[in-house]
């Protein structure tokens, strides 16, 4: 076998298998993940953490939409067709739990990923949707896990793209980041269901997925990585408001400053100065399924019989984002009403 060009990097195909750390470098480097996508993640943490609990609260309209996502509730089983007796609805306890669980992830999910404990706790969200690595076995399938992380990502993008106070440099730096970190995520997820690299997997790898089994959710190895109340090593109370609120640092129980060096007075006086400048999609968290809806973001879509037609049968309306370049059937329609650089 032949030697590799010299402007070539080899990838260990084993590695990607049996090693987080260099899956997640590949990873990487493919999708140009770097220093620029920490800070925009950093950086864009107050905003994204403003929308986190309309999204979380939209997503989970979403699954008790249909019946197959629903029953999951109840049968904690993707594979069981069979119905429950009794529904769940999304203002029992458990979704309110889960609810709970899901801005505690999303709040994770657009921190520092700096360090390889952030990718590890992606790696074991996956692992927890095969049935393995929780006390309790979920299993669902992958097709479920990606449609959620679509829908989530649709949902930030758009509330990034229309915030009115971001520059458009800003908006496309936290949505590079978060894209780019979604898909990692996915590759995270859809590992555990697909048989790639199935060759590599030893006793070694199951002890430690029987290990963390055994935690609660939330943890990783032994410490807690999930808000800051409600379960073991919390207030107790169920009160995940601090793990969505708008400052980056954690408070040290043994100091009078915070992990970054700020004063106690510093972290009240930013507080102060975020509620004054709330996101204004912070609204959306307490919304009706109506209001919701109108929210989002409301886009005109053209007739396939409009489209065909010289003259638009509707009035002109302000730009929504749709392209104007449309393909109908291998032709392009409206071409002629496109500027001579429609991207400028």
């Amino acid at each position: 076998m032949g030697d590799i060009p010299k402007n070539m990097e080899h990838v260990e195909r084993r590695e990607l298998y049996t090693s987080l750390p260099v899956r997640v470098q590949y990873l990487q480097q493919f999708l140009e993940f770097g220093a620029d996508d920490v800070v925009a993640l950093i950086e864009g943490q107050k905003y994204i953490k403003a929308i986190i609990p309309a999204i979380v609260n939209m997503v989970y309209k979403k699954l008790l939409r249909h019946d197959i996502t629903a029953r999951v509730f109840s049968t904690r089983d993707s594979r069981i067709e069979e119905n429950p007796v009794t529904w769940i609805k999304e203002d029992d306890a458990q979704i309110r739990h889960r609810k709970m669980f899901l801005r505690w992830y999303l709040t994770k999910l657009n921190s520092d990923p700096s360090k390889m404990e952030y990718w590890q706790y992606l790696d074991k969200v996956g692992l927890m949707h095969v049935g393995k690595g929780r006390r309790n076995p979920l299993h669902v399938d992958y097709i479920f896990l990606g449609a959620c992380l679509g829908y989530i990502q649709d949902s930030m993008t758009e509330a990034i793209l229309s915030h009115p106070r971001l520059e458009l440099t800003q908006k496309i730096a936290i949505v590079k980041a978060i894209g780019k970190v979604i898909w990692i995520q996915n590759d995270l997820m859809a590992k555990w269901h697909v048989e790639d690299g199935r060759e590599f997997l030893d006793e070694e790898l199951e002890e430690d997925m029987e290990a963390e089994a055994r935690e609660p959710e939330g943890y990783l190895h032994g410490k807690r990585i999930l808000g800051n109340g409600g379960g073991p090593g919390g207030n107790g109370n169920g009160d995940d408001d601090s793990s969505i609120a708008g400052t980056v640092s954690s408070t040290s129980s043994e100091k009078s400053t915070t992990s970054l060096g700020r004063t106690m007075e510093q972290v009240r006086l930013s507080n102060e100065q975020q509620k004054m400048s709330t996101c204004p999609f912070s609204g959306m968290a307490s919304a009706s399924t109506e209001d919701m809806e109108k929210q989002r973001a409301a886009t005109w879509r053209p007739t396939r019989r409009e489209l065909l037609q010289t003259e638009p049968t509707s009035p002109p309306r302000l730009p929504t984002g749709i392209p104007r370049l449309r393909v109908i059937d291998g032709k392009t329609s409206c071409k002629e009403n496109l500027d001579p650089n429609p991207f400028a």
